[in-house]
C-alpha cells in the first residue's frame, strides 16, 4: 500500500539523488535537524551505491586519458 508517508520518504530520496544540498534539501522536508532528514528519510539501495562508484570511474579514465 502506498501512502502519503511513503511518497515523503520516496521524495526525499530523490532529491537527495539528485544532489539537492542538504540544508535545502532538510528545510523542504520541514525538519529541525539534518540527520532527520538524512538517516531517516533519505534511502540508499545498490543501484545508487552504483552510481556513485561511476563517478570514481570515470574520474580515474579522465586521469588516465590526460
Amino acid at each position: 500500500m502506498i501512502t502519503p508517508h511513503i511518497l515523503r520518504h520516496t521524495a526525499c530520496t530523490r532529491m537527495a539523488e539528485a544532489g539537492i544540498d542538504v540544508k535545502v534539501l532538510q528545510t523542504v522536508m520541514g525538519h529541525k535537524r539534518a540527520d532527520i532528514t538524512m538517516n531517516i528519510y533519505n534511502h540508499v539501495d545498490l543501484c545508487r551505491i552504483q552510481k556513485e562508484f561511476e563517478k570514481v570511474d570515470s574520474l580515474e579514465k579522465e586521469c588516465i586519458l590526460m
